[in-house]
């Protein structure tokens, strides 16, 4: 069975080679565009193909594409990717990540020099080969050199809580420096993504040289691959990246929601900006050359007609359009939590001292005046799943689906269940594939809630949780802690609902009565 994200995968590969051959670009997006369709869809596209559904309906599908699915579906390969990866040598796709290497320069270098791998691409960027031909100055050889050795670096991604003290740190060794007035981290980890790359950080300061100086020490750094005039780049003793860009005061704003992203979510802004007849990049918004907005996020936003659209939210999704309809969801904060409804009775202490107003507890037997008690019993729900084999008292039950099952055992499962959680295993990027559209609308009409672990590693998809909610199903974000430090780990879990546009409201431990 091929999954969605294997499906929207071989769409946008397709789209990689068709832009080296140099196809028509709407061509292109229309593949980026289904990719991306497919990819933040909650519906299993095996189904919809087995079933006969119309994929014409569905948003950036046309009848072509409607048929490459069906193919992709039905044999598991498509054909026309098949013939263009034996028409493209895969060196040339990865040179496309690399900056200042669109598809054009790519097909100029291998119709000269028959390059067909980075490593040929590095040797003829250092011999002067690459300098003879036309627009190839030095500027660009050293993004294309710098590029090469970023590359071999890449594909490694972190997760979000295993850079975040790393980010505090660094963000707080900067701001000693004298004359440093702003140091803002960006990218994935602005907003907030699972996995993180790199690290963008945005500083503005009086003497950038200086504060450059001093950034290249930071004790983590382990090689310097640059210390320009206004941007350095290091990589630390785990290997993360990390570039710092110098940024002056008047586009401190434009630079900030440039280099937060996401890509997808840049380019609808600069779309609107071009229809006004503007320009949005990372100095300003620009009319007729003049600048007219950049000082901040909101000036920007405001200058193409929009309000401020937090970070979680940029991706893309639907977000512009929520703000032009005035229905963008005011996001749940963590603050707003009154109790952890999955934690180890031993914790129960720690969560008085929290202020929760209640907890739910695997084990043990407790009775507090000070606290709300819920005892919960997790049982596995597989192809032997039975209600009848669990004796113990409890209040509420958690059904857990660890693996793929027929949906009917799911939805025979919740005449006894309350709550539901789903595996997923990040770094592993191994992840369930169900009907997700019939076990949401299922989970609303039975009041079943959708348990959100807040393990970094076990985080749901913020795409399903969305169409959770759209469905009506009610959240309950734990951090199913066995110790101290899991029991803080309920913010991992905070920031996946907000990119999956949840409200306080949606949520029912955000309320002082969950139930």
């Amino acid at each position: 069975m091929v999954t969605n994200s294997e499906i929207a995968k071989m769409l946008s590969q397709t789209a990689d080679l068709l832009e080296i051959k140099g196809e028509n670009p709407f061509k292109i997006r229309a593949y980026r565009n289904a990719a991306r369709t497919i990819e933040n869809s909650s519906k299993d596209f095996n189904k919809l193909v087995k079933e006969g559904f119309d994929l014409t309906k569905l948003p950036g599908i046309g009848n072509d594409l409607s048929t490459y699915i069906k193919e992709i579906v039905t044999t598991g390969k498509f054909s026309k990717l098949e013939k263009l990866k034996k028409e493209i040598p895969q060196g040339l796709v990865d040179m496309l990540a690399i900056e200042g290497l669109g598809p054009k320069r790519i097909k100029q270098i291998y119709d000269a020099f028959h390059i067909t791998s980075l490593e040929d691409l590095k040797k003829y960027a250092e011999n002067g080969e690459l300098d003879k031909l036309p627009s190839f100055g030095p500027t660009l050889i050293q993004k294309i050199l710098k590029g090469v050795k970023q590359l071999k670096k890449a594909g490694i991604r972190f997760l979000w809580a295993d850079v975040e003290e790393i980010a505090e740190d660094i963000k707080e060794y900067l701001l000693k420096f004298p004359g440093v007035e702003i140091v803002k981290i960006a990218g994935s980890y602005r907003r907030r993504k699972e996995t993180v790359g790199d690290l963008d950080i945005l500083v503005v300061a009086e003497d950038y040289p200086k504060v450059s100086e001093y950034f290249i020490k930071y004790k983590r750094v382990k090689e310097v691959h640059s210390a320009g005039l206004t941007r350095s780049t290091v990589f630390l003793d785990n290997d993360l990246q990390i570039d710092l860009r110098a940024v002056s005061k008047e586009s401190y704003g434009a630079a900030l929601h440039y280099f937060t992203g996401s890509k997808a979510h840049n380019i609808e802004i600069r779309k609107m900006a071009i229809e006004m007849g503007m320009k949005v990049n990372e100095y300003g918004v620009y009319k007729e050359n003049k600048r007219i907005a950049g000082k901040s996020e909101d000036e920007v936003y405001k200058a193409v007609g929009l309000c401020y659209i937090e970070p979680e939210l940029r991706e893309n999704r639907g977000e512009i359009e929520a703000c032009l309809n005035n229905s963008l969801p005011d996001l749940i904060n963590l603050g707003d939590i009154k109790g952890d409804l999955n934690i180890n009775a031993s914790l129960v202490d720690k969560a008085v001292k929290k202020g929760y107003k209640y907890v739910g507890i695997r084990d043990g037997e407790i009775k507090r005046d000070d606290i709300k008690i819920y005892k919960i019993i997790e049982t596995e729900i597989n192809k032997n799943f039975n209600i009848s084999d669990i004796n113990k008292k409890y209040d509420f039950l958690v059904g857990i689906v660890n693996e793929e099952i027929e949906t009917e055992i799911i939805l025979k499962a919740m005449e006894k269940v309350k709550f539901l959680r789903f595996f997923r295993d990040i770094k592993a990027k191994k992840e369930l594939n169900l009907d997700f559209e019939t076990i949401f609308s299922q989970m609303a009409k039975k009041n079943i809630i959708l348990e959100i672990p807040s393990t970094p590693n076990a985080l749901i998809s913020e795409v399903l949780i969305k169409s959770a909610i759209q469905k009506g199903v009610k959240l309950s974000i734990v951090s199913a802690a066995k110790t101290d430090k899991e029991l803080d780990f309920i913010k991992y879990g905070i920031n996946q609902v907000r990119r999956g546009w949840a409200e306080a409201k949606d949520v029912i431990n955000a309320r002082n009565n969950p139930f």
